[in-house]
């Protein structure tokens, strides 16, 4: 049972730094509200708008401020190989053993040997250190869908526990299900509206954003494999718009706390319109 991570949401102020105090009460609050882990730097944490400094930063304040390594899970989103390889080293010198990995994203239409020749040499590179690998398969935005035989292949090169797990954000209940075919694998969802139909067919729980809003409901889900109408309904209405910015105004109207509204450039924040309809379905 892998269970409830939250991607989590990164706080900044109005002037764009990070915003330390927030992230680590938010982090905690989660913690001691349903969830299992947090998620840093994905999709829903704005993880290719900060810098490697940055994401240090974070992660040894959050470490500093008694929230366990083990509760940890970094995103990592680079297509540069050396990259992944040196951020990794730098994430496990702290102690964290679980890393999101997306696939190398810019050059589109890659053969599956061109991936698995990527995915090779990072693994090769990293398997001194025995870190567990989440591959992020989010191809809506990284246009490199990650494929059930790719994985099977890398797990049969460096088994099942280096190649964890898949995190599987389509949305796409059936892909999920071909991915659950595979029972040396970790598979948690990233669309909440699919969590509790693919829990009944053996997923281990989710990686997901609206958990930084309701990270017990998210947990109930997950425990009892029943959709939540409110959830989903919620859901329905974050994916009408930008979705990042749409999870930190539904944050910020939930714990009003404005601090949430904020995000980094090239995203704006989410609309006024947006956030009223929102706070109304709230």
């Amino acid at each position: 049972m892998f269970g409830l991570s939250v991607a989590l949401s990164t706080p900044f102020s109005q002037g764009g730094a990070i915003d330390k105090q927030l992230v680590v009460s938010h982090s905690k609050k989660v913690l001691q509200n349903g969830a299992n882990s947090i998620t840093l730097f994905g999709t829903t944490g704005e993880g290719t708008s900060l810098s490697q400094t940055e994401k240090l930063k974070i992660l040894r304040t959050l470490i500093k401020e008694n929230i366990l390594a083990s509760q940890i899970i970094v995103a990592v989103m680079t297509s540069s190989l050396q990259d992944v390889v040196s951020q990794c080293i730098e994430y496990h010198e702290l102690g964290v053993r679980r890393v999101l990995l997306a696939p190398p994203f810019f050059f589109k239409d890659l053969s599956f040997d061109g991936l698995l020749n990527w995915y090779s040499a990072v693994f090769l590179a990293l398997r001194p250190l025995e870190i567990q690998f989440i591959l992020y398969n989010i191809p809506q935005l990284t246009m490199v869908p990650i494929e059930p035989k790719l994985i099977s292949a890398l797990q049969g090169q460096f088994g099942s526990e280096m190649v964890f797990g898949v995190k599987d954000s389509t949305g796409n209940l059936k892909g999920t299900l071909e991915f659950l075919k595979n029972k040396d694998l970790m598979v948690a969802v990233g669309d909440e509206r699919t969590l509790a139909d693919a829990m009944c067919h053996g997923a281990s729980g989710a990686i997901c954003g609206m958990s930084n809003i309701f990270p017990n409901e998210l947990a109930e889900i997950i425990n009892t494999k029943t959709h939540n109408p409110m959830i989903n309904k919620m859901t329905n209405l974050i994916v009408k718009a930008p979705v990042t910015a749409g999870v930190k105004a539904l944050l910020a109207i939930k714990t009003n706390e404005n601090r949430w509204l904020n995000v980094r450039s090239p995203l704006n924040p989410s609309p006024d319109a947006q956030q009223l309809l929102l706070k109304n379905a709230l």
